[in-house]
């Protein structure tokens, strides 16, 4: 009877992965390479400190999915072990993941950070929101990220009894490391600093209107504080789940099989749905940003769709008429 009962789980996970987790995987590589192209695409974004930490957000998003995210999508539908076929997967896959989750998401909180200061009311502070700084964190970050993955990369070498796509480490110490300092510590802080921010920055937006700034440096203030805003709020409803379980899943001790296959199934679950934390932003911009919207049209119609087209000729100041409107 047990043995049905773990056998109909499994089912349920595999046929889950199959209608649910591979599709929400596939629009989420389509949503992270369309903000990608769009960033780099316009002028106005690829100048501007925010957006650039949100293009290389969308970068290191689209890493992931693509390069770790799809395969465990399959191994949970097909029960496929890749770590079998290719000695190293398991390693290398886990390096890319720890190095692109973490730069995402300080990428999320220092975004917002800047649009606080290029909101804030203090020009001193204003200055602190630049495309050189920006740069220059982007170069602090990756370096953060890569000595934050060689560790992974090291210690995990060992598959998952609750999820055999994922891998863990047989390391107590590295193992605590990952489960309070990662999935708790930087899983909750990092989040919980860029809500912060996310507030405040909202604030100083709604008195934009009151402030003697440029007409569309307000406007694309005001666009991408809201961007942020809502894409912190996304994050965290989609993240929160899978951190939970995944640290349930890391503490408990109990070998039971009806135990680990629920805690298989829930981990399915929670898996896909922070799927959308990684692979969101191209409509959750969409959604909640009419210019954003315009612009996304602009790109995808105009400049790439149309120049298909043959004899078909584009106006110099397109671009610039799509940015201010």
């Amino acid at each position: 009877m047990d043995m049905d009962y773990i056998a109909l789980l499994a089912s349920a996970r595999s046929k889950f992965a199959l209608y649910v987790s591979i599709p929400t995987c596939f629009i989420s590589i389509i949503s992270e390479f369309l903000s990608l192209l769009i960033f780099l695409s316009l002028k106005t974004f690829r100048q501007n400190s925010c957006s650039f930490y949100l293009m290389f957000m969308a970068l290191f998003n689209l890493i992931r999915l693509t390069c770790s995210t799809s395969f465990i999508a399959i191994s949970m539908t097909f029960s496929t072990n890749f770590t079998s076929v290719l000695l190293f997967y398991c390693q290398i896959r886990a390096f890319l993941v720890a190095t692109c989750n973490l730069s995402a998401l300080i990428c999320l909180c220092l975004s917002v950070i800047d649009q606080y200061f290029a909101t804030c009311f203090r020009p001193s502070w204003q200055r602190y929101s630049n495309i050189r700084i920006a740069r220059r964190m982007m170069v602090i970050i990756t370096l953060i990220s890569l000595c934050h993955a060689t560790l992974y990369l090291i210690y995990l070498n060992q598959l998952s009894p609750t999820n055999p796509s994922v891998c863990i480490s047989s390391n107590s110490i590295f193992s605590q490391y990952h489960v309070y300092g990662f999935f708790i510590t930087y899983g909750n802080v990092f989040p919980l600093i860029a809500v912060i921010f996310g507030l405040l920055a909202y604030r100083n937006a709604r008195s934009l209107l009151t402030r003697a700034n440029l007409f569309v440096r307000r406007e694309l203030d005001k666009q991408l504080t809201t961007m942020v805003l809502v894409e912190i709020c996304v994050y965290v409803c989609t993240y929160t789940p899978y951190s939970i379980v995944n640290t349930v899943s890391a503490l408990n001790t109990n070998r039971d099989p009806i135990l680990l296959a629920k805690l298989s199934l829930a981990n399915a679950i929670t898996l896909t749905i922070s799927f959308l934390s990684n692979g969101n932003s191209f409509y959750t911009y969409m959604c909640v940003s009419k210019r954003f919207r315009r612009q996304a049209k602009y790109v995808l119609y105009d400049l790439y769709i149309n120049k298909c087209q043959p004899n078909r000729i584009i106006p110099a100041n397109t671009e610039h008429h799509a940015e201010t409107r």
